[in-house]
């Protein structure tokens, strides 16, 4: 049986990381991988966007996607088209923002919605299918089934132990893109899963209620195992939080020596679990963990208690430092409260400016996430519904600092302070780092994004679509 695999765009009007980043569907390998007596395809559309050529090339029997938040109208339009094109098809929906909010999936376009983790329910689904070619799922625990009457979940699948039942990445379906991915100022980049969700109560963050906060991870001798056969230099951890559990990345750290695995790495964490661990980032650091992205969230601790942050000034000071004298670098998350002013925008340049070791730095403004309690706090007050704009860089809630525009304005003049930081701390400037094949797309996407942040306030006023 043939089985495509689509990665859909982001939206048009996603604004952010998706001009300064490429990387690979990590998720749909892994998915690709479940099924491996099958014949296997996956379209990055990231990338290349010529859908319909590869539905005519391949002549699928199963098209299965993944949607996140800013990709929720591109999934659908993807299974428009493949109903267009053969309405035999199964069409198969995960990912993060289908299982927070399948509703907005009910489709007649869609047939299957997997919920969470979803390798043991794609591979029953597709086994009934190559045996029957009929839609009758409704036994497979862990499923949303599309409906005119409405949305029908199948019974709840229990939440893994671990993630050992999953394969390793097949990485070979993604290999004529290879070459194209890269993130940010890194052009031989590869992604790894060791670990699924979060046990902190942060009100604004959607990971923890991907697993109800139950962290889910991977056994290190697995996880060796793959990073065995990546050919990429620098290595993603796409992990909610690597480092929650010390005891297994002291034994992944020491299986890495063991291997003489060299590589360079980046991986999200707290800062509190910086403060409280300091001994297992000085191994790591030795073993190339080289960038850590952690929100420090502001620069005062009213503003931390805020979000449920669970931290404060002084544990953000103390994290900064251990992993400075370590010598690895940050990427530093601040959320942009509705109420900023041009005042709070220069503390945090100010705070930044001070602080060496913080080479990237991110403005968020605060975003009541599909699926968060937050959002169900929020939802009387969003001013779009549009799931493009959801892209952690427009504002959805009402600015009362100042006019959108006005905060639209300053988001442009200080990331561009931000831009010239991070250049001259990373040594941008430098000739092997100007040269690499990857430059000319992450100048002209720091450029687009430059363009689009001062328009970016009429984003808000597009209509959700009111149909696919």
């Amino acid at each position: 049986m043939k089985i495509l695999l689509v990665n859909p765009p982001s939206g048009e009007l996603t604004v952010g990381l998706k001009h300064l980043a490429k990387v690979e569907p990590l998720g749909l390998e892994i998915i690709g991988a479940a099924v491996p007596e099958h014949e296997v395809e996956l379209l990055d559309m990231e990338i290349d966007t010529d859908l319909e050529g590869a539905l005519r090339r391949f002549n699928p029997d199963v098209v299965g996607a993944s949607a996140q938040v800013v990709q929720t109208y591109t999934a659908q339009r993807v299974f428009k088209t493949v109903r267009s094109f053969n309405p035999s098809i199964l069409t198969v929906l995960g990912g993060h923002h289908a299982t927070l909010c399948p509703q907005e999936f009910n489709s007649p376009y869609i047939d299957v919605i997997v919920l969470g983790e979803g390798v043991p329910a794609f591979r029953e689904i597709i086994a009934r299918w190559n045996e029957s070619r009929e839609l009758n799922f409704e036994d497979i625990q862990g499923l949303a089934l599309p409906r005119p009457e409405g949305m029908h979940f199948t019974e709840l699948r229990p939440f893994p132990a671990n993630l050992d039942h999953m394969p390793r990445p097949n990485r070979a379906l993604t290999a004529r893109y290879r070459s194209h991915y890269f993130y940010l100022f890194e052009n031989s980049v590869a992604s790894i899963q060791t670990s699924l969700g979060c046990t902190f109560p942060c009100n604004f963050c959607s990971c923890q209620h991907f697993t109800q906060r139950r962290f889910i991870a991977r056994s290190p001798e697995l996880i060796i195992e793959d990073l065995k056969t990546i050919q990429e230099d620098f290595i993603m951890f796409c992990d909610d939080h690597s480092f929650i559990d010390v005891k297994r990345m002291e034994r992944m750290h020491d299986l890495i020596v063991q291997a003489g695995i060299k590589k360079r790495y980046f991986a999200y964490t707290r800062t509190d679990c910086v403060v409280k661990n300091p001994e297992i980032f000085a191994k790591w650091a030795k073993i190339g963990l080289v960038l850590v992205m952690t929100g420090l969230e502001a620069i005062d601790d009213s503003r931390i208690h805020e979000v449920n942050k669970k931290s404060s000034i002084e544990i953000n000071e103390q994290a900064i430092k251990i992993l400075a004298d370590n010598g690895i670098a940050m990427s530093a998350g601040f959320l942009v409260m509705p109420d900023y002013t041009e005042e709070d925008f220069r503390r945090i340049d100010a705070y930044v400016s001070k602080r060496p070791n913080i080479v990237l730095t991110e403005l968020t403004p605060l975003t009541p996430l599909p699926g968060t309690g937050f959002h169900q706090e929020a939802q009387d007050r969003v001013i779009t519904h549009h799931r493009e704009v959801y892209d952690l860089a427009h504002f959805v809630l009402p600015t009362t600092g100042l006019p959108q525009p006005g905060m639209y304005r300053l988001m442009q003049k200080y990331y561009f302070r931000i831009a010239l930081r991070a250049a001259w701390r990373l040594k941008l400037f430098r000739p092997r780092a100007v040269f690499r094949r990857h430059m000319p797309f992450l100048v002209s996407g720091v450029l687009r994004n430059g363009f689009l942040i001062r328009r970016m306030h009429k984003h808000t006023a597009v209509p959700a679509p009111e149909e696919i």
